[in-house]
């Protein structure tokens, strides 16, 4: 794949960047709006779809489409961040000298400047030529019926994506030694962000689905997924920067969100007791409403790790504040894996002074998820048709309270290297540690 912004040094040589994030020549002046782009005609949207029964039990469907997504600015990539507009300032306070000290109230300083420098400035930049990310995507399903109440769909799903966002340093120092400037392309600016629609990526997946519809109280939906998902880019989120942005390449691997296995079990169950079950009791109506309208439902969740990329702790690159990945010399994964110990470390060496690890982006995968969600609901019904209750909820996600492992420590030169100290997302809500939540719900 060539490398779609080492053409565009030599293109932007002699150039330095304005307000809004493009580039004026040396020597004009830098002039303010905002970033310009040139207009898109040709983002068609095309749908195709189709359902063909083989019998009466048998459906085939399939489609196809082409689909945008839109454009997302955030504020670490924003080109109103650029110099000479925009910079920062400093205020100092002396803590033995309240008489002269500046409050917040008092807002900037009135020597406070209306150009920042340029010099030495970082930036961001956006190529006038900037296409819209977007996705082709396919899919396959054959869903057969094996009784009155239950079906069996398995489908191929399949999308590429086209010019997903990558954010690569195009300042970026080349490795060696002395200072960092000189080896720059833009020798008197600092690190630059461009916002470049350049990145592409695959996924396969194999999706199969069997469901239980509503019987003898119970109703079942079982879900599998064997997936990969391939790309030189996971988006602006990416969780580990390139180690070389000048070889693209080196990047496509695993997606950060890669997993290849997902199984979700999910159930309802209405007990059998109470009036008008199967093993309905001849009692008094208050024995009917304690024993009656109990239902016990779950999602339980089983699906394989997430990948990570092993780093160096300290780069020898010398090439500014790029990330440096090691030698890799043997796997690294291991047989028998625990917290203290998750890949093997001596598989990863240091490279030589100003030199570039042969290791890659997410060749490993962190922990697993087994998580088991449980629920008891009791229903008080008020009418005859039952339209008309009260709905007790007692709730338990993570119900056996089971350790969802985050990744490991991958930095070589870590004393921390290849342990794990984390687990879940609590401020997510996601993988946490075992919740119990209590409800009520009136239906009317």
């Amino acid at each position: 794949m060539v490398t779609p912004w080492k053409e565009r040094h030599n293109q932007l040589a002699g150039f330095v960047p304005a307000n809004g994030g493009n580039l004026v020549p040396v020597g004009t002046a830098p002039y303010s709006g905002d970033t310009v782009t040139d207009g898109r005609y040709t983002n068609w949207g095309p749908r195709f779809g189709f359902a063909y029964s083989l019998d009466s039990r048998t459906v085939i469907r399939a489609g196809a489409g082409i689909f945008y997504a839109f454009e997302n600015e955030t504020s670490n990539v924003s080109e109103a961040k650029n110099a000479p507009f925009s910079g920062s300032l400093t205020a100092t306070n002396s803590a033995t000298n309240f008489a002269q000290a500046l409050p917040i109230s008092a807002g900037f300083p009135p020597g406070r400047p209306n150009l920042f420098p340029l010099a030495g400035s970082t930036f961001v930049y956006y190529p006038r030529a900037y296409q819209n990310p977007s996705a082709n995507e396919w899919n396959l399903n054959i869903q057969r019926q094996l009784s009155g109440h239950d079906v069996l769909s398995v489908a191929y799903v399949g999308q590429t994506g086209v010019h997903i966002i990558a954010t690569p340093n195009i300042n970026q120092a080349l490795p060696g030694a002395g200072a960092v400037a000189s080896r720059r392309p833009f020798p008197n600016l600092a690190d630059a962000t461009e916002v470049c629609p350049c990145g592409n990526s695959t996924y396969n997946s194999l999706q199969a689905t069997y469901e239980h519809r509503f019987s003898a109280g119970l109703n079942f939906l079982g879900a599998w997924t064997y997936a990969h998902s391939i790309d030189d880019t996971s988006g602006t989120g990416n969780t580990v920067g390139m180690q070389n942005p000048y070889n693209f390449s080196s990047f496509r691997a695993n997606s950060d969100f890669d997993i290849r296995h997902i199984l979700v079990l999910s159930w309802t169950y209405d007990l059998p007791f109470g009036k008008g079950k199967k093993f309905a009791r001849d009692a008094s109506g208050l024995v009917q409403t304690l024993v009656g309208g109990w239902q016990v439902n779950s999602i339980d969740t089983f699906q394989t790790g997430t990948p990570f990329t092993v780093t160096m702790l300290s780069s020898t690159l010398n090439s500014g504040s790029s990330v440096q990945w090691p030698n890799r010399i043997a796997s690294g994964a291991l047989s028998s894996q625990s917290i203290s110990a998750w890949f093997d470390t001596s598989a990863f060496i240091s490279p030589g002074q100003y030199q570039f690890g042969n290791s890659g982006r997410n060749i490993l995968f962190g922990p697993g998820t087994k998580e088991f969600d449980f629920s008891v609901f009791k229903n008080f019904v008020f009418n005859e048709n039952g339209s008309r209750h009260l709905q007790f909820r007692a709730e338990a996600f993570n119900v056996l309270n089971t350790p969802q492992f985050n990744n490991p420590n991958a930095q070589i030169g870590n004393a921390a290297a290849g342990t794990i100290t984390s687990a879940g997302a609590p401020l997510l809500f996601q993988r946490t540690s075992r919740e119990i939540q209590l409800a009520m719900k009136l239906y009317f």
